[in-house]
């Protein structure tokens, strides 16, 4: 047994014994006292019970009272959060492996970083990747955070000599016109860094547009709920990155949740963490498809992301769940006699837009007024939609009425695709 196989087996035990519910989640595969089965042997984590033992109050999740650290508020709509606990040695643990990983990006000594994540509010961007570039050991950081005011960020620019701005794509999209309007004699952008969603051919065109030299990456992947995933280097194409062996379990799994180990197979990317304690992943789906794109034996093994499963949509900077879409429009089924719904997601105009395709019997007959109540109500439990349409930052949401018959379906199963996310297509 190796230390990495040794470390996730002790770290399993660690949570069997310690979390409520994975010790009732696993009691029929891992009986009490029995030889831990391996982590292939394990069922796979439903979200919805997960996230409902991870209660702000009578926590079942979590492996030991939460007396010390940090809490994220990880998505969710307002009437049901999702919160990611954090000890103080999971958070050092968490930004220290990504500052790692960081370091393959090629950031040189002295370099100068824009923060432009956002933060406050419980959210975790903004922190966690100004700590990250602390444990990366290169680079110095400029907080200046997502909600900056342009001239505000264009004078520090100015001021430090700042090359390299980090942050959410449609954030560097939004302030690109203030860095032409303050001209490239005065502002030279050398380097893009962005994580939270993906940067899309024609924001990258855009910027390169401007400032053709201008080196465009991925941070890395990794969410507040589920811990890092992969980092990448100078030689990764778009999308493409390497696991965090040293951390990591990653499975990409069919509909049938087999693991799928030969290149070039896509299916739904799960994590587990061997050193994330308090708040334990184990087998997640992180919501992401990807395929791998080396064999198996490659050590770190490369994988492409390749879009969103159906469990939610990352539309711009925000992730959207069906199952909150579910909720909202089940509350107007009496008005809306709908029999089926489908999110289309894609991308135009350097944007990310999400189309609600409701099935009604007869789509000509339903009033506009209630596609606008729709979509208020979904407004009202995502604040963070309308306030990225007002920045201009994502598409409004469209609300189309369909005949049941062009909901799009699976060809080879016929199964109803809740989701598709049309932005990764050739």
């Amino acid at each position: 047994m190796n230390s990495e196989t040794r470390k996730l087996e002790e770290h399993l035990q660690f949570v069997r014994a310690h979390s409520p519910y994975f010790a009732e989640a696993w009691r029929d595969v891992w009986p009490e006292g029995a030889p831990c089965p391996g982590v292939a042997a394990l069922p796979v984590t439903d979200h919805a019970s997960y996230w409902a033992a991870n209660s702000a109050e009578d926590n079942r999740l979590l492996t030991a009272p939460h007396e010390e650290g940090i809490v994220f508020k990880s998505g969710g709509t307002t009437g049901n959060p999702k919160f990611s606990f954090f000890s103080n040695e999971d958070w050092r643990e968490f930004c220290g492996v990504f500052g790692r990983g960081m370091r393959h990006l090629g950031l040189q000594p002295g370099e100068r970083v824009a923060n432009l994540f956002y933060g406050g509010q419980l959210y975790a961007s903004l922190l966690f990747f100004g700590r990250s570039l602390e444990e990366s050991g290169v680079g110095i950081h400029y907080p200046l955070a997502g909600f900056v005011p342009p001239e505000e960020l264009i004078n520090t620019m100015i001021q430090f000599q700042i090359h390299t701005l980090a942050g959410a794509p449609t954030t560097i999209l939004h302030f690109l016109p203030e860095l032409i309007r303050a001209g490239r004699d005065r502002i030279e952008l050398r380097r893009v860094l962005f994580a939270g969603e993906s940067m899309y051919p024609d924001q990258i065109a855009a910027i390169q547009a401007v400032y053709p030299d201008c080196q465009v990456q991925s941070v890395g992947i990794a969410g507040v709920d589920f811990g890092e995933i992969g980092w990448c280097d100078e030689s990764c194409a778009p999308g493409e990155h390497y696991v965090f062996d040293e951390s990591v379990v990653l499975e990409i799994l069919d509909e049938e949740n087999r693991p799928i180990e030969e290149a070039g197979v896509p299916g739904a990317i799960h994590v587990t963490n061997f050193r994330r304690r308090l708040m334990p992943i184990v087998r997640y789906a992180v919501g992401d498809k990807g395929m791998w794109l080396e064999p198996v034996a490659g050590k770190p093994r490369r994988f492409q992301l390749l879009g969103r499963t159906e469990k939610g949509a990352r539309v711009g900077p925000m992730t959207l769940y069906l199952e909150d879409f579910q909720a909202i429009l089940s509350r107007l089924a009496a008005e809306t006699g709908h029999v089926g719904f489908q999110l289309v997601i894609d991308h135009m105009e350097q944007r990310d837009r999400c189309v609600l395709r409701i099935a009604v019997a007869q789509p000509d007959a339903m009033p506009a007024a209630l596609a606008d109540t729709i979509r208020e109500a979904i407004y009202a439990e995502r604040h963070m939609f309308p306030d990225l349409v007002r920045d201009n930052l994502i598409h409004p949401l469209d609300i189309e009425w369909v005949e049941p018959h062009t909901l799009l379906r699976n060809p080879r199963t016929g199964k109803l695709r809740r989701l598709v996310d049309r932005r990764f297509d050739a």
